[in-house]
């Protein structure tokens, strides 16, 4: 953790002086309170989008963990189960009904939740129980918000809300301003305390339910505690940025390769872990080209190869 934790802070220090507009270190320090200067304009406005990408890169990790935990499968994540696809739906709808951003995100986790119901009702309901019934059932559902995100973005405005929908779909911080973030950082800050400081709770999830009576716990009322805490990190990660992939699904698996299966070791990690990586794509991504690069296009060149080494590595993707 302590590795993981100073990594962050060096790609922090990084992320705040690259850009278009290089700065060196003694040139932030000096920017730091006079935001009237060139520089100042430009570290604050860093600051900002920097803060954002921490806050979701450690909400979309933790997210993808806690359903790993909650569903025993390696292979959960907001993407695979179609709660990311789920959410963005519900912000395009907001979007082309014109409603404000608290709108926006309510949409969102309304219709991540909707997703992520519709796909474990569909799980228990494919004959054969098997392991990759959540990710077939995840498919189906992330299927049908895929068709209804379609119809969305055909019956938009193409001169304005068009660009706003497409910009959810492809995942960017550009537009991430101190307003948006005002109202999405405490969203993710409470969704993300609840799950780091009940954590402990995945661990006896992994139990049968009779042992999790056992413990004094109620199986349904934890679980569902978990998903809605997960959903709620997944749809206030889209209403900021849109969708963002692998993170939620690769992440937990680095931070396991560390430290094991442990999830009140895990969930910690793999915050600190999925906010250096997303920081990292995100500083790349707005530095080699003037105009953003699409997230998710980077995150899928980091993704696919890492999944591949732990799939070679022989390590088995159930907890």
């Amino acid at each position: 953790m302590g590795i993981a934790l100073a990594l962050l802070v060096l790609v922090c220090g990084v992320a705040i002086c690259v850009g278009n507009y290089a700065l060196t270190p003694s040139q932030v320090l000096q920017a730091l309170g006079h935001t009237q200067t060139p520089a100042g304009m430009v570290v604050a406005l860093r600051v900002v989008r920097l803060v954002a990408v921490v806050l979701v890169g450690a909400g979309l990790s933790m997210a993808g963990a806690t359903y790993q935990a909650v569903f025993a499968n390696g292979l959960a994540s907001p993407n695979v189960l179609g709660v990311a696809t789920g959410a963005s739906v519900g912000a395009a709808f907001a979007i082309l009904c014109g409603w404000p951003l608290w709108a926006v995100e309510g949409c969102a986790f309304i219709s991540g939740l909707a997703t992520v119901s519709l796909t474990l009702t569909l799980s228990r309901l494919l004959p054969q129980k098997q392991t990759l019934n959540l990710v077939l059932a995840g498919m189906i559902a992330g299927g049908l918000a895929t068709s209804c995100l379609g119809l969305i973005k055909y019956i938009a405005d193409p001169q304005d809300q068009l660009q706003s929908i497409v910009f959810w779909e492809l995942g960017s911080f550009a537009k991430v301003d101190q307003t948006a973030l005002t109202v999405i950082a405490p969203v993710l800050s409470l969704a993300g305390g609840f799950l780091l400081a009940a954590r402990w709770r995945l661990n006896a999830l992994t139990l049968d339910d009779d042992a999790i009576v056992a413990l004094g716990l109620s199986p349904r009322a934890n679980r569902n505690a978990m998903v809605v805490a997960a959903t709620l990190l997944t749809a206030a990660s889209v209403c900021l940025c849109g969708e963002v992939g692998w993170v939620g699904l690769v992440v937990p698996h680095l931070a396991r390769s560390f430290v094991g299966s442990d999830n009140r070791r895990v969930l910690p990690l793999t915050a600190v872990i999925g906010a250096t990586v997303l920081l990292t794509a995100d500083t790349f991504a707005r530095s080699v080209s003037v105009n953003d690069i699409p997230l998710s296009i980077i995150t899928g060149f980091i993704g696919v190869p890492v999944l591949i080494v732990i799939l070679l590595r022989r390590q088995p993707l159930g907890l």
